[in-house]
C-alpha cells in the first residue's frame, strides 16, 4: 500500500525527470505542459574567415527563434558575402556547408545531442558558394573556377570525390559568370546553375550520377540569382537587376520559359523559396528590405500577390521555410534572422528578429 508521502513525492519526481529531458534545472520544472516547446531548428553559417561555423537557433512552437549553440564546420569562411543561394543545405539528418575561404565543404549530422561534424572535403574548385544533394550525390558550384564538381556522400556523412565529375560552366561572354546557385531538378535528371554575370542559366543532363556538358540558355530577365523548384519540376528563378521572377519548364538540357520577368516592384529580388505545396513563392528583396509573394499555378505561371508581403529591419541575404511551411525565416546582412508566420492564403505576419554569433558575410540558411 502506497503511503501519503509517496503520493506527494511522485508528481515532484516526475517534474524533475521531465526537466532533465528538457535541459532545465529542477527549480524551473513544472508539472504542467511546456507552453512553447522547441519543435525544430534553424541553421545559419557564420562565414567567418577565422573559422566557419553553424549558428543553431531553436525553433519554438509559435515560430519564434532563440539562439543556441555554435558548431565549427572545420573549414574557413570568406568573411564577406558569397552572393549565392544554397550555401547551406539540409538533406535528411545531414547538413552540408560550403567553406569558401579554404575551398572545402563540410557535413554535419543532426543528432539528439546537437550537431556533430562528420567530414570536410575539397570542393573540386576555387571558392565554393552553393551545393545540391540528391540520393547520396553532391554537386558543388565553385564560383571563381566557374565549374561544378561532384562528390559521393555516405549515409553517415563521409565524403568521397566523384572521379572525372568536374564540368565547366558555359561562357557566353567575356564577363565572369558570377554563378549564384546549383540545384538538382526534382527528378534528378538535370542540374541547373544560374549566372549573375552574363544573364545565363546552364543546364547539365545527369546520367548515372555524372553531369554532361553545360548547355547555355539566355535568362528571361537580367541577373538570374536564387531559385527553387515546385513539386511539378518548374524552376522559379529570381532576377536581381529587374527585381522580378521568371518560371521555366526543365527537361534534362531543355529550358522553356513559362512566365517571363514578373516584376515585384521592389529592389534586388535575390533569394527565393517555394512552399511545399507549390502554391506560393517568396522573394527576398535585398535593396528594399522587403519580401514579395507570388502565386504559382499548376502549369507554372506566376502572378504577383503582394509586392510587400513582409518587411525586414535590414536588407535580406537569404531565406528558408520551416518543414511544415508555417514559418519563413530571412537572414539579414548583419546576421540577424527575422521570423514570419506563413498563413494559408500566403500572407505573412512578422514574428521577431533573433541575433546569433554571425554578424556579417551572408552564406546560408536552412531548417529542420
Amino acid at each position: 500500500m502506497r503511503t501519503r508521502s509517496a503520493r506527494v513525492l511522485a508528481p515532484a519526481l516526475a517534474a524533475v525527470a521531465a526537466a532533465s529531458l528538457l535541459g532545465l534545472s529542477p527549480a524551473h520544472a513544472t508539472a504542467g505542459p511546456v507552453a512553447n516547446p522547441v519543435v525544430g531548428h534553424v541553421y545559419e553559417t557564420t562565414n567567418s574567415a577565422a573559422g566557419n561555423a553553424i549558428q543553431v537557433f531553436d525553433r519554438l512552437h509559435d515560430g519564434r527563434l532563440q539562439a543556441g549553440a555554435t558548431v565549427p564546420t572545420g573549414g574557413r569562411g570568406l568573411g564577406s558575402s558569397l552572393a549565392s543561394q544554397n550555401g547551406l543545405v539540409r538533406d535528411g539528418n545531414l547538413l552540408f556547408a560550403v567553406n569558401a575561404g579554404d575551398d572545402t565543404i563540410s557535413t554535419l549530422a543532426i543528432t539528439g545531442h546537437g550537431l556533430v561534424r562528420r567530414d570536410v572535403a575539397a570542393s573540386g574548385g576555387d571558392q565554393p558558394v552553393s551545393l545540391t544533394v540528391r540520393h547520396g550525390l553532391v554537386y558543388v558550384l565553385n564560383q571563381n573556377s566557374e565549374n561544378i564538381s561532384g562528390l559521393r556522400v555516405s549515409h553517415d556523412g563521409h565524403l568521397q570525390p566523384l572521379p572525372h565529375s568536374t564540368r565547366a560552366l558555359s561562357k557566353t561572354t567575356a564577363n565572369p559568370t558570377a554563378a549564384a546557385q546549383v540545384s538538382f531538378s526534382p527528378d534528378g535528371q538535370a542540374l541547373v546553375v544560374t549566372h549573375k554575370g552574363d544573364q545565363t542559366i546552364d543546364t547539365f543532363a545527369v546520367r548515372n550520377g555524372y553531369a554532361g556538358p553545360a548547355v547555355a540558355h539566355h535568362s528571361s530577365g537580367s541577373t538570374p540569382y536564387g531559385f527553387a523548384f515546385d513539386r511539378r519540376g518548374h524552376a522559379i528563378v529570381s532576377e536581381a537587376d529587374a527585381s522580378a521572377v521568371s518560371s521555366y519548364a526543365v527537361h534534362a538540357n531543355q529550358l522553356r520559359t513559362i512566365s517571363a520577368s514578373v516584376r515585384d516592384n521592389q529592389a534586388a529580388a535575390c533569394w527565393l523559396v517555394v512552399t511545399r505545396d507549390s502554391r506560393f513563392a517568396y522573394t527576398v528583396n535585398a535593396a528594399s528590405s522587403s519580401i514579395s509573394s507570388y502565386r504559382i499555378t499548376t502549369d507554372g505561371h506566376l502572378r504577383l500577390v503582394a509586392s510587400v508581403a513582409g518587411s525586414t529591419s535590414g536588407g535580406g541575404t537569404d531565406a528558408a521555410l520551416s518543414r511544415d511551411n508555417t514559418s519563413l525565416y530571412v537572414r539579414l546582412a548583419n546576421g540577424v534572422v527575422a521570423s514570419f508566420s506563413v498563413h494559408h492564403d500566403g500572407s505573412l505576419t512578422t514574428q521577431n528578429d533573433t541575433a546569433g554569433a554571425a554578424i556579417s558575410g551572408p552564406a546560408g540558411l536552412a531548417t529542420d
